[in-house]
């Protein structure tokens, strides 16, 4: 197996020689990416002779790389990586069709990140803080079974097309939910859904015989959506975790699992800051992705005013 730097080296060299012979006038163009929670090395598929301002779909030799792990096979690493693009570039628009503001404000969507842990990145970026977390805004042109397509709304994107932020907020604000549906479940019922696209049929009155009985406060919510993308949204939704507070009758702390997931919890039953504080600290420490981490923090959900508020950090005790 070749280490990381073999195989950027190879990329650089060879992933032309799988795309499509129409792409014969393009090169390569290496550069760093702020991405979510990191710095990625970025490659772009750019015309020779270059002419104008343009998009094009960037692929990250870091994630070719765990794919290449994955596999063994440097060959199927590189052409499924062609094959991605491509559909990609069919999908990405040019600069100067960003101008038709009309035509893209019905796919804005957000997307919340750590504020500490994502300087550069929000730099580059319209957006508006909530709490410890940032909103930054996301153009998405395919939803399928991969996952999304899309580029992120930089300050240049926003200038060229004449966005504002505050138009970003108010086209992301309606078009999220539509494009990513929120869904409130019981934690039972997701590792249900979670084992069955694994491994097929399975009977929820065998794994959790109990699921019935549970009380209502005692029981534990998941917020996600449809496609498993950027569920986490749902904190700027305060009627979407109504729903499983209303259920549980109380109010409720907020623990974010991840940028794509949140878990509901009645602020009664599961009382003691510090222990979920502690538990948010170290699930993210040693489950969550470094990429998909959202925050150490957690919130509060008040049924009184429908509001959703960081809970202040206070010391956790080992």
């Amino acid at each position: 197996m070749m280490d990381f730097e073999e195989f950027r080296k190879r990329v650089l060299d060879e992933f032309m020689d799988y795309m499509p012979e129409r792409y014969s006038n393009c090169r390569l163009v290496e550069h760093k990416v702020s991405k979510v929670n990191e710095e990625l090395s970025g490659i772009t598929i750019t015309p020779r002779e270059k002419k104008g301002s343009f998009i094009a779909p960037t692929f990250y030799i870091e994630r070719m790389y765990e794919q290449y792990l994955e596999e063994g096979n440097f060959e199927r690493t590189l052409a499924s990586q062609a094959r991605y693009l491509e559909e990609s570039i069919k999908a990405v628009p040019s600069i100067p069709d960003l101008k038709n503001l009309e035509l893209f404000k019905s796919k804005i969507i957000y997307q919340l990140v750590s504020k500490d842990l994502n300087a550069a990145l929000i730099s580059k970026c319209p957006h508006r803080d909530f709490e410890d977390l940032s909103v930054i805004y996301r153009v998405i042109t395919r939803v399928d079974g991969r996952g999304l397509t899309g580029f992120l709304v930089t300050n240049e994107v926003a200038s060229s097309a004449g966005w504002l932020e505050e138009d970003l907020y108010r086209f992301a604000r309606s078009n999220t939910p539509h494009i990513l549906p929120f869904m409130v479940e019981r934690i039972e019922q997701t590792l249900v859904r979670l084992v069955k696209d694994r491994k097929g049929s399975i009977d929820m009155a065998e794994e959790f015989p109990g699921f019935n009985s549970i009380p209502n406060n005692e029981r534990v919510y998941i917020v996600t959506n449809s496609i498993g993308y950027f569920g986490a949204d749902a904190l700027l939704y305060p009627d979407v975790i109504k729903q499983a507070a209303d259920i549980i009758g109380t109010d409720c702390y907020v623990l974010p699992s991840s940028i794509h997931d949140l878990i509901i919890l009645s602020s009664e039953f599961y009382s003691g800051q510090n222990k979920l504080l502690k538990l948010v600290r170290e699930t993210n420490m040693t489950q969550v992705s470094p990429q998909e981490k959202l925050s150490d923090s957690i919130y509060y959900y008040s049924r009184a005013d429908n509001q959703i508020r960081r809970v202040d950090s206070c010391e956790v005790v080992a």
